[in-house]
């Protein structure tokens, strides 16, 4: 026997298997909900104190700043961009629905299109920089073939994804206690240790405002790459989860976990301006005692390999939701598992033919690129959820190909096009320098101007937003939501 669920098709009433997860970007129910405010803390210390991490560290460094003012400048891209990360949490237990398909009531069913191509652009790209800087960690540390190493953690990190949500959850709360203590022990022997090279915290010395400026924007940059994955991990929590509450525990953890690698990349690197990121610090975490800078690449290659089966996750959502834009599809724990492993495999085997220094040679520009694309969307996502609709959207009628919130929202895609455009001149590339990027000697402004922008313009269009009638449309469509949020198979 079927029931129409919300996702507008049919789905068999079966029981909820505990081990595998079945749900993808169909709703939540209540009946499913569970989880503590500390495993938002966790999910994203752990997520974000991970290997790819040292990349951003290390650029500071690399242009020419001394530890301190890297230090400075990742700390304030870090806290710009935690801000917009950890606001979007707040939409998970609100909506029991995964991140990227709440962007259909700012764009449309098609006019969103767009918006989760550049998001699996993303997750895809994150999962062959993972995969080929795991392989690389791991020949460095045990030795062996490189690729076999990246196909075989890509496995592993896609048996952890196909069992999903939970064992994300819980992987990430154990290895943020190991994390924890390894990072204080590096930190705090470097320091006592007094292995820092000479002038590393003169504040006085080797400022220059360009790489100060790009330092900020791709610590922002990288941060802000969170955004697409948010409520994926918070949106099996109860629906009277405090707003406040679960934004704090996601800023504390993606905040401080992030800044702790990076930082830790900025030291190695300052340590050891000649190695590769990972080679600096296993280097640098040797000098406090020997074995040290293994457990610190140990430890923080299990985080990646989990953050990796999160970029897994995501990137099969996104892909779905995009599938069920253009064609209504049943939200199946089979449709789940296949879409995991296009993803893993495709993403996987670049990564594992890639060079071993891609990382460190091309992270910046891809990350700034996929960025760019990325902080209108967040603008105009969180302006309608925070300020416009003020939460209030009903989950049937996202998943209506004939709903209320249409197959193109020109308020949305408008603002998001303003907001790109705003960029333009501020973009600061390798290859594309923007007139005004040029005029300012480098210095990239270009988020702290698109993202106001685009959030400013779709306050202004949607001002006519009739949401005396979306309430009713709520009221109505949303009214046996419970009933027919039906277990999937």
């Amino acid at each position: 026997m079927t029931e129409k669920t919300v996702a507008g098709v049919a789905a068999p009433a079966s029981g909820r298997d505990a081990a595998i997860e079945s749900r993808s970007i169909d709703y939540v129910p209540l009946a499913e909900r569970h989880g503590r405010l500390g495993d938002q803390a966790t999910i994203w210390f752990a997520g974000s104190a991970q290997l790819l991490s040292l990349a951003t560290g290390v650029i500071g460094i690399s242009l020419g700043l001394n530890l301190a003012w890297t230090l400075i400048a990742l700390a304030l891209g870090t806290v710009l961009g935690t801000i917009p990360v950890a606001a979007h949490a707040s939409q998970g237990p609100h909506l029991g629905l995964p991140q990227m398909i709440q962007s259909r009531p700012q764009f449309g069913r098609y006019g969103a299109l767009f918006i989760w191509a550049v998001a699996i652009a993303v997750y895809w790209g994150y999962v062959v920089l993972n995969g080929n800087l795991l392989g690389a960690t791991a020949n460095q540390v045990v030795g062996g073939s490189r690729p076999v190493w990246v196909i075989v953690l890509g496995a592993v990190a896609t048996v952890v994804c196909v069992y999903g949500y939970d064992w994300m959850h819980v992987g990430q709360r154990l290895t943020t206690v190991a994390l924890v203590v390894v990072l204080l022990v590096y930190v705090i022997g470097i320091l006592v240790g007094g292995h820092l090279p000479a002038g590393a915290f003169d504040l006085g010395a080797s400022f220059d405002l360009a790489p100060f400026a790009m330092v900020t924007s791709a610590a922002l940059a990288y941060q802000l790459s969170w955004a697409f994955f948010v409520s994926d991990y918070s949106r099996y929590m109860p629906p009277t989860t405090s707003h406040r509450s679960i934004v704090a525990y996601t800023a504390l953890g993606a905040g401080f976990g992030v800044f702790a690698m990076e930082a830790l990349g900025a030291i190695g690197a300052a340590m050891f301006p000649g190695e590769s990121i990972t080679v600096a610090l296993e280097r640098s975490g040797d000098l406090v005692f020997p074995g040290l800078g293994t457990t610190v690449l140990v430890v923080g290659g299990i985080a990646l390999l989990i953050f990796n089966a999160m970029c897994i996750y995501g990137g099969s959502l996104t892909l779905i939701t995009a599938l069920d834009s253009v064609r209504p599809v049943r939200p199946t724990r089979s449709l789940r598992l296949r879409s995991i492993f296009l993803v893993a495999v495709t993403a996987t085997v670049v990564g594992a033919f890639l060079p071993d220094d891609f990382v460190g040679t091309t992270f910046y520009t891809i990350l700034a690129v996929l960025a760019y694309l990325m902080g209108p969307w967040t603008a105009v996502n969180l302006v309608d959820y925070f300020l416009v609709r003020r939460g209030r959207y009903s989950i049937a009628e996202i998943f209506n190909p004939r709903g209320m919130y249409g197959r193109w929202n020109w308020h949305g895609i408008a603002a998001y096009v303003a907001g790109f455009l705003s960029m333009l001149p501020f973009m600061y590339l390798t290859f594309y320098q923007g007139f005004a990027a040029t005029w300012l000697h480098g210095v990239d402004i270009a988020f702290f101007v698109g993202i106001p922008v685009a959030g400013l313009v779709y306050l202004v269009l949607a001002r006519n937003v009739d949401m005396q009638r979306e309430l009713a449309v709520i009221a109505e469509a949303d009214r046996d939501l419970e009933r027919i949020a039906a277990p999937v198979e």
